[in-house]
């Protein structure tokens, strides 16, 4: 697999997470677009354990501490922020998948020659939310592919990756390992050096780790391609259907 023509849209669950999943990749093809879907702050200032952890006062010093820091960190990478206003679950009700879809489609055009690249959606809600928003797009055959990437950190659970996939392919779903030849320099010691420093941008949440800072953060990335349902007629989940039901006004 020949590394795709055009840019990468790289979606993001939040201030992080694409650098912690797939910075190499990002370092491979500068120019690539980081859209992180929960980096909105709260209008009243809340105090949450993770941030407090981290060295903030309230969320509206964490939020500008922390997109300060996926600033240096994107800069690192030669990628630019594309920020939603959704906020992360620690601090209010997650928008919907529908929401979601239609602010992705906002931003990020099927039809052009852009990659997309998303996570795969372990573990946590606002992952798995983005998970479904990105699903939505693929059962609607709104995008017929896209590149998914293990979310770091949470990967390290045992299994939780296999089942993940398990899942996606009894859901009528093409998946597939991309191998090394889908942008090579993503295993360059450059690549690897950049991912380093950028991950280092993140230092308020690596202090909230403490002690616990994931060894995980320095293994391989790994990615697959997924492709549309194989058969036309899979019907959606719930989520999926509700969401659609708008996707094709917001698409006319």
């Amino acid at each position: 697999m020949n590394s795709a023509d055009g840019s990468l849209f790289v979606v993001s669950p939040h201030l992080d997470d694409a650098v912690f999943g797939c910075a190499t990749l990002l370092a491979a093809q500068p120019g690539a677009t980081v859209c992180t879907v929960f980096a909105g702050t709260p209008r009243a200032p809340q105090i949450q354990r993770w941030d407090e952890a981290a060295g903030f006062s309230d969320s509206s010093e964490a939020m500008r501490a922390r997109t300060r820091e996926d600033e240096r960190a994107l800069a690192r990478l030669g990628a630019r922020a594309i920020r939603l206003p959704f906020l992360d679950g620690q601090y209010g009700e997650l928008p919907s998948v529908r929401t979601v879809v239609r602010a992705l489609l906002a931003r990020f055009e099927p039809r052009d020659r852009s990659t997309l690249v998303v996570p795969l959606g372990l573990r946590h809600p606002d992952h798995l939310r983005v998970a479904d928003a990105w699903l939505t797009l693929l059962r609607t055959r709104t995008v017929q592919s896209c590149i998914i990437y293990e979310d770091a950190i949470h990967r390290a659970v045992p299994g939780i990756t296999a089942a993940r996939l398990d899942e996606l392919a009894a859901a009528g779903l093409r998946v597939a390992a991309v191998d090394t030849s889908w942008y090579p320099q993503r295993e360059s010691a450059r690549a690897r050096r950049l991912k380093q420093l950028a991950v280092r941008a993140y230092g308020s949440q690596l202090q909230a780790f403490g002690d616990d800072v994931p060894a995980d953060l320095s293994e391989p990335e790994r990615f697959w391609r997924v492709e549309s349902p194989r058969h036309p007629g899979v019907p959606l989940s719930p989520r999926e259907r509700y969401a659609s039901d708008s996707l094709a006004a917001t698409l006319s």
